[in-house]
């Protein structure tokens, strides 16, 4: 059975951690917190978690599907997903620190915003073509 209740409560949190995470990144003192560094460090994990348990059940159910639609569209996202998960773990190693200079915090402030905004589209799309596909199959 492919848990999309799990995937979605997953979305959920990795939204409610993003919103959070967009709200304290572009302020100086907080991007270079021990708890912002937590707040990204518990983002990587989810968003880990939640591609590998996607891995493991929907790609690995609908790949092998008889419908040869729901097997290309399979494709398709998985290759967003690995895609997704070179760029973020990245992303995350140009994370601002206290050593860090104003033009890189500058530009990880940046960059926090391209990513963020990726994650968002990337469930924007999971939601509402990924995951209804799946249902139906």
């Amino acid at each position: 059975m492919i848990p999309l209740e799990t995937l979605k409560k997953q979305h959920e949190e990795i939204c409610d951690l993003v919103h959070v995470l967009s709200l304290l990144v572009p302020d100086e003192r907080a991007r270079k917190s021990r708890a912002v560094e937590n707040l990204f460090s518990e983002l990587a994990n989810l968003v880990g978690e939640h591609l590998v348990l996607e891995d493991d059940t929907l790609y690995k159910d609908l790949l092998v599907h008889q419908d040869a639609e729901i097997q290309r569209t399979a494709r398709n996202f998985l290759s967003g997903s690995h895609e997704l998960k070179r760029v973020f773990s990245e992303y995350l190693q140009y994370a601002c620190h206290p050593g860090s200079n104003q033009e890189e915090c500058e530009a990880f402030v940046k960059e926090t915003q391209d990513v963020f905004h990726i994650l968002q589209e990337r469930i924007r799309m999971e939601e509402s073509r990924f995951y209804p596909l799946a249902e139906k199959a």
